[in-house]
């Protein structure tokens, strides 16, 4: 009997999956970022809160999806605002979300943890604004 088999007929969990990551994240979260409420559902670690990073005039409502089970981009990190024109904004992946980061940046011999997303939220913002007032991006740009 394979591996498929013994998990058809005796309902194994899928151990390939990693159900820790998650709550990894949401501890480190609590820890170190008050201001955003989570839960871990099904593996993904979900949330938001509202954020007005110091340089901005507006307060915005952050919510975010990361999934360790993803291949790439693990987490998707969405601005809920009426303000933002988002046909228009730089830096947004094709479904709205925030893009923080090119894969590019990232060493492949160094741990990546979503928790180091969460400052650059606030970076994306204040540059969000300066965009607005300049009309220019005033930060690394890698064309989507």
């Amino acid at each position: 009997m394979n591996k498929i088999q013994i998990n058809k007929k005796y309902n194994l969990p899928e151990i390939t999956k990693d159900f820790l990551s998650a709550y990894i994240q949401q501890k480190l979260i609590e820890d170190n970022f008050d201001w955003i409420k989570s839960f871990v559902k099904d593996g993904k670690l979900i949330g938001g809160g509202k954020i007005r990073p110091k340089g901005c005039k507006n307060t915005y409502y952050v919510i975010f999806v990361y999934n360790p089970n993803k291949k790439d981009r693990k987490e998707n990190i969405y601005i809920k605002s009426e303000k933002i024109k988002f046909g228009l904004v730089p830096h947004l992946y094709n479904d709205n979300s925030l893009c923080l980061y090119h894969p590019n940046d990232l060493s492949p011999y160094m741990q990546f943890n979503f928790i180091d997303t969460i400052p650059w939220i606030s970076k994306w913002l204040v540059t969000y604004e300066l965009w607005l007032k300049y009309g220019v991006w005033l930060d690394k740009e890698y064309k989507h």
